[in-house]
């Protein structure tokens, strides 16, 4: 501060607007000091309830009411219908011998079926008035368990394959009908009432899947077109759903089923078969069938690593 030598009472009013900034700084500087020991108290006291007013158990995500876990991960991006079903009962073949604690419907018109070095194994070996054929009123062989609405039924790595090895597709040659696949079918065997879903050669169509829709003895086929399952082969899923109709999802054989997330698609985008579907009770047949219309590719084998079933 500065004072002048000829002016006292200037310099007395400065002296004195002095003192009174320098009252008014230290006032401002005392409310600010006051200020900040009242917000770092209050910080403090927010710290001190957030650690001891929380314990592990509230940590959980907070959801709506009426929500759920499950429904939390959906909305994230996950696909239910992908994810493993803890209940499946599963069969993998084991071993060779007959098929085990199947009801078997027209076994006379393909004999040579049973479970071979785990997997199962169904020669055709003639095709004679086309005896193993399932179409209009034709009911070849079915292998199946009994199952009631609602359900679900997978066939893993179910297809065609040649005598020698049953995991090589045969060479289709001019137009053929050979396939493997799964039938759902109503409870009474003798009723001309079924629906099926197969892999194999349909004509001149090669390395497809084929569904069909059979309604008191009229059949209604279709198929997903050529070269999409180029093994021969596909896992099969069946969704019986609560109304008593069926869902049909494929996808490329998933060999490692028990550790690697299936990839499902919906048969001809929709998992609906063609034409009518039969009126099905609360209780279906659900189970294997190998056949062929003709001759031409005959012999060959179905064949089919296992199934799954819940319901």
């Amino acid at each position: 501060m500065f004072f002048s030598k000829n002016t006292p009472l200037l310099d007395f009013y400065i002296f004195s607007m002095n003192g009174i900034l320098l009252f008014l700084l230290f006032r401002y500087i005392s409310e600010i000091y006051l200020l900040m020991k009242k917000i770092s108290y209050s910080v403090f006291l927010v710290l001190l309830f957030l650690l001891f007013g929380c314990s592990s158990d509230s940590l959980e995500p907070i959801l709506n009411d009426g929500d759920s876990d499950e429904q939390s991960q959906d909305e994230t991006g996950s696909d239910s219908d992908d994810t493993p079903n803890d209940s499946f009962v599963t069969d993998s073949f084991d071993g060779t011998g007959p098929l085990v604690d199947f009801v078997v419907n027209n076994e006379a018109a393909l004999p040579e079926v049973a479970r071979e070095n785990g997997r199962y194994r169904a020669e055709l070996t003639d095709n004679t008035n086309d005896k193993t054929l399932h179409f209009n009123d034709d009911q070849g062989r079915l292998d199946a368990k009994l199952v009631s609405f609602p359900f679900e039924f997978i066939a893993r790595n179910i297809g065609i394959g040649t005598l020698n090895d049953s995991q090589v597709a045969p060479t289709p040659e001019n137009s053929l009908y050979i396939f493997a696949g799964v039938q759902i079918h109503v409870e009474t065997l003798n009723s001309f009432n079924s629906a099926h879903v197969v892999v194999g050669h349909r004509g001149n169509t090669y390395f497809t899947i084929e569904g069909k829709n059979t309604v008191d003895g009229n059949s209604s086929v279709n198929d997903i077109g050529a070269n999409i399952v180029p093994d021969g082969r596909a896992d099969i899923r069946i969704v019986g759903n609560q109304d008593r109709t069926i869902t049909v999802h494929w996808q490329i054989p998933n060999l490692d089923y028990d550790t690697t997330a299936d990839d499902w698609k919906l048969y001809n985008v929709t998992g609906n078969l063609p034409g009518n579907a039969p009126a099905f009770d609360s209780n279906v047949y659900v189970g294997l069938i190998t056949y062929a219309f003709g001759s031409n590719g005959v012999p060959f084998v179905g064949t089919c690593d296992a199934i799954q079933t819940a319901d």
